[in-house]
């Protein structure tokens, strides 16, 4: 995988649209923003001055995995190993693995209180990919047979989980620019991650520095700049105590997973795989969305689908490649279709079979509409008596990840007619 930020010695340090950083300049938490750097920062490697952090809001709590979490501010940080292991297991005796973790009490409260955590992992029938170098991305995953829309590639748990959302504590002595606080942050967030480092067991620790580094000249660490390079986003630890807005603008109550081989996944506008954390397994399961052919690509997004070409080159260009996927090398047709099947309403089954051409020529089937959409149609084969046709696009459905619906019961005529839209007869 080839995410990170750009460092040539042409790229100039600007200021990202992220504010995830967060610094307190009091006692008592007053947080105000600092925004991330990118590209090459000047002095990146001089440890920033001008600050101190308190070290009594900082008390990092490191207990036993099951421990009793009662008596801890909610803001505290818990190193933890999830799920819980012995002090003798390794790879060899647990080898579905763990993963080393920095967590909030009521992320790990969430964890230990779901239903059948720690299950085994789940993995498929055998092994459909191989990880190899690509010419311009880094390493990547690509397929060694035919894989079908729906199958189950990979389950991986993660190395580590850290908080994308960082509370550093500090009181400033003098006034810094906007870049020295960034600095800041990120050298007190390095320490605060080092613990978390420092846990993971031989074998992880080599897997996880050999994953690649995109951040070593803007003032990034060796293990944030690796987990900003190669990290997938985990928003399933929400307890409520974050708003969706909280969420969406500050990353709060956000994770951040890194993988030994889910974070070799490279990016494509139009991805032919799906990703979902099981907190159960405690497993990021990779799944087909597609057909997916043998020697393909095994590939993600890294934005929002539905914006125009300019739009994700424009966020991609702060990972440092430019995208080169069959929707980018003919951007003013796929944005074309794009625009119409973001816009459609879906009144009639004309507009639901239209819309789902538009997502499949687009290679979208990883987006919830797209499921959305077929399930619309079932319905509406079912409600003109249709089963045939009914069932064809409810087997379509069942093979979706986001889908919700009981599909499977109606990929026979029977269960077709049992649907409450089925036509009564007079």
């Amino acid at each position: 995988m080839k995410r990170g930020f750009l460092t040539t010695s042409k790229a100039q340090a600007k200021l990202s649209k992220d504010t995830n950083l967060r610094v307190s300049t009091a006692a008592k938490p007053e947080t105000i923003a600092v925004k991330k750097f990118l590209g090459v920062v000047e002095n990146a490697t001089v440890r920033p001055g001008g600050y101190e952090t308190d070290s009594k809001e900082r008390v990092m709590k490191e207990r036993d995995a099951l421990a009793p979490m009662g008596d801890l501010d909610e803001d505290a940080f818990l190193y933890t190993s999830q799920p819980s292991i012995g002090l003798k297991d390794t790879l060899q005796t647990y080898p579905d693995g763990w993963a080393e973790c920095v967590l909030y009490p009521d992320a790990k409260a969430l964890i230990l209180a779901t239903p059948g955590f720690p299950a085994a992992l789940v993995r498929p029938s055998s092994r459909s990919y191989r990880v190899t170098s690509t010419p311009d991305k880094g390493l990547g995953l690509f397929s060694t047979r035919k894989i079908s829309a729906g199958d189950l590639i990979l389950s991986e748990r993660p190395l580590t989980i850290s908080p994308a959302w960082t509370i550093t504590r500090m009181r400033f002595l003098r006034e810094l620019t906007e870049q020295e606080k960034y600095l800041a942050v990120v050298y007190e967030w390095e320490k605060t991650l080092q613990p978390m480092f420092d846990r993971l067991c031989p074998e992880n620790k080599s897997a996880f520095m050999a994953l690649a580094n995109s951040h070593q000249h803007d003032g990034s660490g060796p293990i944030v700049g690796r987990i900003r390079t190669n990290s997938f986003g985990l928003s399933c630890f929400q307890s409520g105590r974050f708003t969706a807005e909280e969420q969406r603008t500050m990353r709060k109550g956000v994770y951040s997973a890194v993988y030994n081989e889910i974070s070799r996944l490279n990016h494509s506008c139009s991805p032919n795989v799906y990703g979902h954390f099981d907190i159960a397994t405690f497993s990021y399961q990779i799944f087909a969305v597609r057909d997916i052919s043998k020697d393909e690509e095994l590939t993600v997004s890294y934005t929002g689908l539905y914006s125009d070409s300019k739009a994700r080159q424009a966020e991609l260009k702060s990972y440092g490649f430019q995208c080169t996927c069959p929707a980018c090398r003919a951007p003013t047709e796929s944005d074309m279709r794009r625009t119409i099947s973001s816009s459609l309403a879906t009144n009639n089954l004309g507009d639901g079979l239209f819309k789902l051409s538009l997502l499949e020529e687009e290679g979208l089937q990883s987006i919830r509409e797209y499921s959305e959409t077929l399930e619309f149609v079932m319905e509406r084969y079912i409600g003109v008596g249709d089963a045939a046709n009914a069932i064809i696009y409810a087997k379509k459905l069942v093979k979706c990840r986001h889908s919700a619906n009981d599909a499977k019961r109606y990929t026979t005529a029977i269960g077709v007619q049992s649907h409450s839209l089925w036509p009564k007869k007079s």
